[in-house]
Order: structure tokens, then C-alpha cells, then sequence
């Protein structure tokens, strides 16, 4: 069911600065966006074997509040796993195990199709579940 991890989301208090610092390891920047609906500047670094870092830095102080919480540089938010199956499939195999979903449906996000779990029903990390354009029928 899990392929490999395809990025770890990192909600930052400062992209400029957590940008500079990814350069300075050696990291290059692939996509830079911003998504107004989502109040969020997104950055994504590669890192090794195809997995990347997501730097996000939220654009509204509510929304740096309830992603980032008081006082906080960053924190890891979330680890993004692409999978090897049907979305859907796997989504109801996690079910099965007592986890529930931020939305009932994947969310199509850049043409792949995503799911998010409740932290609170997966032992307090969230997963992105990715399924990659093409990748399952």
C-alpha cells in the first residue's frame, strides 16, 4: 500500500529564512506557489531518492495560530506517503483500522489525488496519502 515517503510538510514562521537555510545544506528549490484559498506560500525542496520537504508558511495570523501555534519557529506537520493502489482502496483499508479522514473524498491537489488522516485517530501524526496521476486505475 505505501510506496515511499513523497514529502514531509514543514509549516514555517518564515519562508524566506527556512528557504536560505535549505539552500545553505544544499537543497534546491523545485516549486514555489501560493495557495490564497489554503491562506498559504508553499515551497518544496528535493531531498535525496525523490522525496522532498514542503516549507509552509501560513499567510493570516489565524492561520499561523491553528498551523503553527504561539511562539513557534515550525514543526513538522504532516508526512506525505505515495501509495501503490487505488486512493479509495486504500483509504478503506486505513478505515479499517480505526482512522478517519480530515474529508470523506481525496482532494485532487496539483493533478494528484490526496487524503488526509485526523492526527487524533493516527497516534498523532498526520499522513497525506498521495495518489500520483497515473499511478492507479
Amino acid at each position: 500500500m505505501l510506496k515511499h515517503i513523497d514529502h514531509i510538510g514543514v509549516v514555517v514562521d518564515d519562508l524566506f529564512r527556512a528557504k536560505k537555510f535549505l539552500e545553505s545544506l544544499g537543497m534546491t528549490l523545485e516549486l514555489e506557489r501560493e495557495v490564497p484559498e489554503r491562506h498559504v506560500k508553499a515551497a518544496f525542496y528535493g531531498c535525496g531518492n525523490g522525496a522532498r520537504i514542503e516549507l509552509i508558511q501560513p499567510t493570516t495570523g489565524e492561520a499561523r495560530e491553528r498551523r503553527l501555534g504561539a511562539g513557534n519557529k515550525a514543526r513538522i506537520e504532516h508526512i506525505a506517503v505515495e501509495i501503490d493502489e487505488d486512493i479509495e482502496t486504500a483509504m478503506s483499508a486505513i478505515r479499517g483500522l480505526g482512522v478517519d479522514f480530515v474529508a470523506q473524498q481525496p482532494v485532487a491537489i496539483d493533478g494528484n489525488l490526496n487524503a488526509f488522516t485526523q492526527p487524533n485517530t493516527s497516534e498523532g501524526i498526520q499522513f497525506q496519502l498521495v495518489q500520483r496521476d497515473g499511478a492507479a486505475t
